[in-house]
């Protein structure tokens, strides 16, 4: 005799949309740990509403299975489910990183440059050796990411690793620039102030946005202080 999730799996494979998004749904609440790969495999259902019926439920799940499940789908070439892919281990947060971090060594630069997207969506600090590292990578595109990303975690000992990527490639460089401004502090701002003169045009605007950000920050804050 079937199981309860048994059948809500074999729901899955209903050629009705709602029986479909309806055992999606349901296997959230399960228990077996086989629910999780049949709501993987419903992430490229050609139902959006049994995809975000089956999202929920993986997040819901949560846990290290759902990662390890979830990670392929970075290398498919189905692009909406790669997307739900990026889209679900940046909710599940910190629990994904150390396994995305890991793939910034696949041979897939496309795998690379989601898994740096998806790191930093999750903002955590944790993965800040890891893109650091990432800063030095072949493709000029993964590089850059990784030098985006660590301006959105935020992390002052970022700083340094950035200022050093600035005698890279130009895209590099404007990545870098940006982030510095985002992270801010007085070596950043040195820094910045000198590639606002900076022969190459793409990084001296670069440059010279990131300090109008700091300054307008700045005034923003000062302003919130005297409110106080």
């Amino acid at each position: 005799m079937a199981t309860s999730s048994e059948t809500l799996i074999a729901g899955l494979c209903s050629p009705d949309e709602n029986t479909r998004r309806y055992a999606a749904e349901d296997l959230g609440d399960s228990d077996d740990a086989g629910a999780v790969g049949p709501l993987v495999g419903a992430l490229s259902d050609s139902s959006p509403a049994v995809r975000e019926a089956a999202m929920d439920s993986l997040t819901r799940i949560g846990g290290e299975p759902v990662v390890h499940a979830v990670l392929p789908a970075l290398g498919s070439e189905n692009v909406p489910l790669r997307n739900a892919a990026c889209f679900l281990l940046g909710e599940l947060g910190e629990i994904a990183v150390g396994p995305l971090a890991k793939l910034l060594d696949d041979q897939d630069k496309d795998v690379r440059l989601l898994a740096i997207d998806t790191l930093a969506r999750i903002g955590s600090g944790s993965a800040e050796t890891t893109l650091v590292r990432a800063l030095e990578d072949a493709d000029v595109n993964v590089a850059a990411a990784a030098a985006g990303a660590l301006g959105r975690i935020g992390t002052a000992s970022s700083v340094e690793p950035l200022i050093a990527a600035l005698k890279a490639d130009s895209w590099v460089r404007c990545a870098a620039a940006k982030s510095l401004g985002r992270i801010g502090g007085l070596e950043a701002l040195r820094t910045l102030t000198g590639l606002a003169c900076d022969e190459d045009p793409l990084v001296s605007f670069a440059a010279a946005q990131a300090l109008i950000k700091v300054g307008a920050r700045r005034n923003t804050l000062l302003v919130t202080e005297e409110e106080k």
